[in-house]
């Protein structure tokens, strides 16, 4: 494949909305990716994924005028693919009927999937809409059955209990580096949403200095200032995340799940992303296939793309996806 930089406003939506068109250097016969009704919500991970699958993809915000997307776009495009894969969001863009119609005058083999199959099946997450007045599936996602909860707790205390056993000398490194390089308390503990909105008391090793927050409460960042120099050592490789499994043996927290936010983000999410509660009908995890998935990020555009693998892995869940993550960080 050539080589190609994926522009910005490819993974946040940009001032104006544009057709957006990647292209493949080499022609492999494997046609063309046409989404309608696209609302950002692809992530550079999706995008890795798709473009050696298809020569070429076509990404088509909602409200694009249809004379200028029928004639001036597709109609050229379509005389170089036989192969066509359309996916619709027909939760709140009808323009698919029309291309669909389209595509066919000009004789074109054609698969239509929905938004919803295609990020399930495809790119292992389930959609979500951009705008919080959309509704984007009608059913809750199902609460985790009996056997399945005891089979966690089982794996999570058992998992605590050797974690904590084997990195016991790393907890006397730790303080004592504290120590030296920021004076003050080795623990920090934060207030944090869980299951069923219940706050708790979230433990972790402090990493950042006593006043990281006097200007009020912010998310972190991959190369936070806020840290001293031991501190940032500890974020990058979870150093500081080994107190929680004190919290998991508690039962207030699970090996693998959607990670604690505190309330004062949860509360402006769920005003701004749909079905953003739902992720606390589940434990949150120290680890989670949004975590996995998805690298540091802050604000709603970060949230809605995290949202997204948290109620897959809610949905989806089994215990080959509960080992895969649990041993990956």
């Amino acid at each position: 494949m050539s080589h190609f930089t994926l522009p910005s406003s490819l993974i946040a939506a940009p001032s104006r909305r544009v057709i957006h068109r990647l292209r493949r250097g080499n022609r492999t016969g494997k046609g063309l990716l046409l989404i309608t009704g696209y609302d950002y919500f692809l992530t550079k991970r999706d995008y890795k994924r798709l473009l050696p699958q298809y020569e070429e993809i076509i990404l088509v915000p909602r409200h694009t005028d249809d004379d200028y997307l029928l004639n001036v776009i597709l109609h050229p495009i379509l005389n170089e693919h036989t192969l066509i894969h359309l996916v619709a969001n027909p939760d709140y863009d009808q323009q698919h009927h029309q291309v669909y119609q389209f595509i066919v005058r000009q004789s074109k083999m054609i698969r239509v999937s929905t938004i919803a199959d295609f990020c399930e099946q495809i790119l292992g997450k389930v959609y979500i809409a951009q705008n919080a007045h959309e509704r984007t599936f009608t059913n809750d996602l199902p609460i985790f059955k009996p056997n399945i909860r005891g089979l966690k707790k089982g794996i999570d205390v058992v998992s605590s209990i050797v974690f904590l056993v084997f990195t016991s000398p790393f907890w006397l490194w730790s303080a004592l580096r504290i120590k030296q390089q920021s004076p003050g308390p080795i623990f920090y503990r934060q207030a944090r949403v869980g299951q069923q909105n219940q706050e708790f008391h979230c433990v972790k090793f402090r990493s950042m200095r006593l006043d990281a927050e006097v200007s009020g409460a912010a998310f972190s960042s991959k190369n936070d200032r806020r840290t001293f120099p031991f501190g940032a050592f500890m974020r990058k490789i979870r150093l500081d995340e080994l107190p929680q499994f004190l919290n998991v043996l508690k039962g207030e927290m699970s090996l693998v799940g959607p990670r604690p936010e505190r309330k004062v983000f949860t509360t402006s999410f769920e005003n701004q992303i749909p079905h953003y509660q739902t992720r606390h009908r589940v434990k949150p995890g120290i680890t989670g296939y949004a975590q996995i998935c998805y690298p540091y990020g802050a604000g709603v555009k970060d949230a809605r793309h995290k949202l997204m693998y948290d109620l897959y892995y809610i949905k989806h869940w089994s215990i080959r996806l509960e080992a895969t993550f649990s041993g990956v960080q």
